[in-house]
């Protein structure tokens, strides 16, 4: 049984869906946005990289700062923070002012998935928190649905013109959660050092050593592997295959669909089943087959299918992850689900960086065939040396 009423939970999941939804608007169109202001591919990637430095940074932090002051407070900062910076990603006339745009996304960006992980895990029971994580993970994939759709569709008012309309509903966002969001911590921390959540690198280093590590691992290589995803792929899909920027958009919003589909309905049926570690091995096995099979897409129906591949592998990780972390701390909810979002955003940091990097000095084989084997290895090196099966 839930310790909060579900309706309280609901502006939770908006929160990320908005949030997710203002993102979902701009990665399919981030490489041709960029590429008004003569980006090139590893460009692109440090463009779409920078979001993921700022949130490995602040993540820890905002965390931190919500065991201290509450989820509420924060929660309304990174929607406040990200309809400003999605206003200036819109209004920014030169590549230096994307970057800094992007950074501005990341650093609140970097505050409202640790908090809203941890708001869940405030109202949830053990038992029922892989439905309220799995939820969490519906609304980010319904972002994904309507987001790149939304996107495509409103850049043909104007390219800029989706940043100005994801601005307007975070604000608007912003003011329910003002209203109508209840704050879920009973018991907040004493105090809150700076030195202990700023960059937090020692805290990441501990927790790779501790009974978490394997679990932090594994988010590393599940966001490393869907920011190759996110970047990869709609650059394969233009200069191989000559998709528009909607079509790419469409492929996006499917990927949404099913994830949502699977968070919310299959999630829970299928840890039943395997058991939430056995979950998240498979899960990752079939998220690295979609991604190898990708560079083979000859016609864009077989895109998609190995798109839907990869969904299906991410759709049944990341919420499976997250429950396990938030079920085994012994620590604030707000602090390891800032850690656990850091070594996530490590991810989208290297993924992108590395993507971009190979796809314009090798081919367009290397980004999906590295990513895959790497995840691979790690899984091999999770299972047989640290003993996931033993936790």
């Amino acid at each position: 049984m839930e310790k909060a009423r579900r309706p309280h939970l609901f502006f939770i999941y908006l929160a990320i869906f908005v949030n997710i939804l203002g993102f979902g608007m701009i990665f399919p169109l981030l490489p041709f946005y960029a590429q008004q202001f003569n980006a090139n591919e590893t460009t692109i990637g440090l463009l779409a990289a920078s979001f993921a430095i700022a949130q490995f940074i602040l993540s820890p932090i905002w965390g931190r700062l919500s065991d201290r002051y509450g989820r509420k407070p924060i929660i309304a900062i990174a929607l406040l923070g990200l309809s400003f910076s999605f206003l200036l990603f819109g209004l920014s006339n030169s590549l230096p002012w994307l970057f800094v745009s992007r950074i501005l996304q990341g650093i609140f960006s970097g505050a409202a998935m640790p908090v809203a992980q941890a708001y869940v895990a405030d109202v949830t029971t053990k038992e029922n928190r892989i439905k309220g994580m799995g939820n969490l993970g519906a609304s980010l994939a319904a972002g994904f649905i309507f987001g790149p759709g939304m996107g495509g569709v409103l850049s043909g008012v104007h390219l800029s013109f989706p940043f100005f309309v994801a601005s307007v509903l975070a604000l608007l966002n912003l003011i329910s959660v003002l209203i109508f969001l209840p704050e879920s911590l009973s018991q907040k921390a004493e105090k809150f050092l700076i030195k202990e959540g700023f960059f937090n690198i020692k805290h990441m280093y501990q927790g790779l050593y501790g009974e978490l590590g394997s679990f932090f691992i594994l988010a590393f290589f599940w966001s490393f592997a869907l920011t190759n995803n996110e970047v990869a792929v709609p650059l394969f899909g233009m200069e191989k295959l000559n998709l528009s920027v909607s079509t790419i958009g469409y492929f996006f919003s499917a990927q949404g669909l099913l994830a949502m589909f699977m968070q919310s309905i299959l999630i829970y049926r299928i840890t039943h089943i395997f058991g939430e570690r056995r979950t998240v091995v498979l899960g990752l096995s079939i998220m690295a087959l979609g991604l190898f099979l990708v560079p083979f897409a000859k016609i864009p129906v077989f895109l998609l299918s190995f798109m839907v591949l990869m969904t299906l592998g991410s759709s049944m990780t990341r919420p499976t992850l997250a429950t396990l972390v938030s079920k085994e701390t012994h620590e604030g909810q707000g602090t390891t689900m800032g850690i656990f979002t850091s070594f996530e955003s490590l991810g989208r940091v290297f993924g992108p960086l590395l993507g971009g990097w190979l796809f314009s000095t090798f081919d367009f084989h290397s980004p999906f065939t590295v990513s895959a084997i790497l995840i691979l290895i790690t899984l091999l090196f999770v299972v047989q040396i640290k003993g996931f099966f033993r936790g």
